[in-house]
């Protein structure tokens, strides 16, 4: 009786798991790929990704139940977002901005972990710098992606890449090319004319690039692991709502005041989930080692 209870519990901790796994990943700053390295998960999809017949044969159980729950936060979520961006968008958007800057910390100690070398620097440097041009130069340019089929693959390959990659975060880029909201209401309206690109994408990107990662990553972890960091730093900094202090001139003091208490409130959330879900690879890994 006792072993069926634990059971239950553990297959409703996938389910929950699962579902903050897919928050992660429709909410801005959040990587997906660090909650499931963070809930133990990271590794199982790996070895489906690496070995589909051994991996499933190994983790399919568990996989179902974590696979549910990601669906279940990933529709869930997407509308609360499109509400929120519906109501105020720059004030949604700096807290997004804190929320990014809270995972900082983490991205950048995460990136240590195997060693910080002068290598390691010069890519962060040069994927700031070159990210930041490239943003400058689409916005500038004003070039803004048209929602459509061709951007859903994108935004899905995106999304995959997140799961991949611990620390990238999509939806930071997807907000920058504008289609964040209109993805977001068609996912929480379930519009399949969306989730369906969405879905091939990120299963393509899931077989095609998830052994050409792990071998990247595995042999050079701190190069990747700081250009990640890098790219996160350019893009939420472009991510500031500019343009609505210049449209409101008369209230420039009063919105800087609103959109940094904004910031630094995400912040402090995002810095403390960071700390939770480090929490929880400790126990997991401490669990292992008895």
């Amino acid at each position: 009786m006792k072993t069926k209870k634990n059971s239950i519990l553990q297959i409703i901790l996938w389910i929950v798991q699962g579902c903050i796994v897919g928050i992660g990943a429709i909410l801005p700053g959040v990587s997906g790929g660090t909650l499931c390295y963070a809930f133990g998960i990271y590794n199982p999809i790996l070895e489906v990704l690496s070995n589909p017949i051994k991996g499933l044969k190994k983790n399919w159980f568990m996989l179902i139940f974590v696979i549910l729950g990601v669906g279940l936060g990933f529709v869930g979520f997407a509308g609360v977002t499109e509400w929120l961006l519906g109501l105020n968008e720059a004030v949604v958007l700096c807290v997004f901005i804190g929320l990014i800057a809270g995972t900082i910390p983490d991205i950048w100690k995460e990136a240590g972990e195997h060693g910080r070398s002068k290598f390691s620097v010069i890519s962060l440097i040069l994927s700031f710098v070159a990210i930041t041009i490239v943003f400058y130069v689409l916005k500038d340019a004003g070039i803004v992606l048209q929602p459509g089929f061709v951007s859903w693959l994108l935004c899905g390959l995106l999304w995959g890449l997140s799961f991949i990659v611990p620390g990238f975060s999509s939806s930071t880029l997807i907000l920058f090319f504008g289609l964040y909201e209109e993805m977001s209401r068609g996912i929480s309206h379930l519009d399949l004319s969306v989730i369906i690109p969405l879905g091939l994408a990120i299963a393509a990107t899931f077989l095609l690039l998830s052994k050409a990662m792990k071998f990247v990553l595995d042999k050079f972890h701190s190069v990747v692991s700081h250009c990640v960091l890098g790219f996160v730093v350019a893009t939420t900094l472009m991510l500031f709502p500019i343009n609505s202090l210049t449209e409101n001139p008369d209230k420039i003091v009063v919105n800087l005041i609103i959109y940094a208490v904004c910031i630094v409130c995400g912040a402090v959330a995002s810095f403390f989930f960071s700390v939770a879900c480090n929490n929880i690879k400790a126990s997991v890994a401490e669990k292992e080692e008895q």
